[in-house]
């Protein structure tokens, strides 16, 4: 019996998925100028050489806050969006009203009391009515940076920026080296994301130790 259940401990531990033993990545919720884009593919492994990768990331979220006052300072609609560009309030009394678009950011910005102001308008109601108002997009790219481990260093060897889809196919790596690659987000209001924690990518190792 003891050596019956020897044999299948054993042999239990040996066809573990790898997968399964890696900890899960604890991904940040705030950022000073924004969290990183998600990465999908590839992650940390061994990979054949298929004369070329296709890394790929979730987009990034951007955020609007949208503020309405009266002429008196008093705030009748204050409203936190995300990925839309326009907005309306409820049904106002009769009067003026200035409305406000602020960026929040990149998701998981800090911007708090500095958020940038994209547009304001003046509205005269003379019965009550609601105000829809619609605003410019804030554009989104993205930036991959790919690196070579070498004896005594990491060096970049590939860079692309604005980039304006969630992915990014490479194809000069050399065989039997391993690389590892990030990715980052760039909005049209000049502010950048943290960078994605980096994964490790081993090319062309033998078929055994491949998994993908």
């Amino acid at each position: 019996m003891v050596i019956t259940l020897s044999i299948y401990v054993v042999f239990s531990i040996t066809m573990a998925p790898w997968d399964n033993l890696r900890s899960e990545e604890v991904l940040p919720t705030t950022c000073e100028t924004g969290c990183p884009p998600v990465i999908k593919y590839p992650d940390d492994g061994y990979y054949h050489y298929k004369n070329s990768i296709v890394f790929e990331w979730n987009q990034v979220s951007l955020g609007y806050r949208f503020l309405v006052l009266n002429s008196t300072g008093h705030v009748f609609h204050d409203e936190n969006l995300t990925g839309v560009t326009s907005s309306v309030t409820n049904r106002l009394p009769a009067g003026n009203y200035t409305s406000f678009v602020y960026y929040k950011g990149i998701g998981g910005s800090l911007f708090v009391d500095n958020e940038p102001l994209l547009r304001n308008e003046n509205h005269f109601l003379v019965s009550p009515s609601k105000i829809t108002l619609v605003w410019a997009p804030v554009e989104v790219t993205y930036g991959i940076e790919i690196r070579e481990h070498k004896a005594t260093e990491i060096l970049i060897v590939h860079q692309a920026d604005a980039l304006n889809q969630s992915s990014y196919e490479f194809k000069d790596f050399t065989n039997g080296k391993t690389y590892s690659w990030s990715v980052y987000a760039v909005d049209s209001m000049g502010f950048v994301s943290e960078s994605s924690n980096e994964r490790e990518l081993n090319i062309d190792t033998t078929k055994f130790l491949a998994h993908e």
